[in-house]
């Protein structure tokens, strides 16, 4: 699907990219939401359905999301 990500996705992303790096696991809903200072958890869960949609992440075999495999996920930023 792969469309153009928002810049609060992109964020987002970036964000997701950053904890993947230090923690070997992608962040939940919750650290998101904290992340950002969201004030529910729900907004944390709602970017990650959205990027899944958009075909950033998906869910493995046991349900936990992981970065697409087979198509890069792009910013809006780059597709300009």
């Amino acid at each position: 699907m792969s469309a153009a990500l928002t810049p609060k996705q992109a964020d987002v992303l970036a964000f997701m990219r950053e904890f993947f790096a230090e923690n070997d696991q992608l962040p939940a809903g919750p650290e998101i939401a904290r992340h950002f200072g969201f004030r529910s958890p729900n907004a944390g869960f709602e970017y990650l359905i959205a990027l899944e949609k958009k075909g950033c992440i998906e869910r493995n075999a046991v349900g936990r999301y992981r970065f697409t495999r087979s198509t890069p996920c792009t910013d809006a930023a780059s597709q300009s």
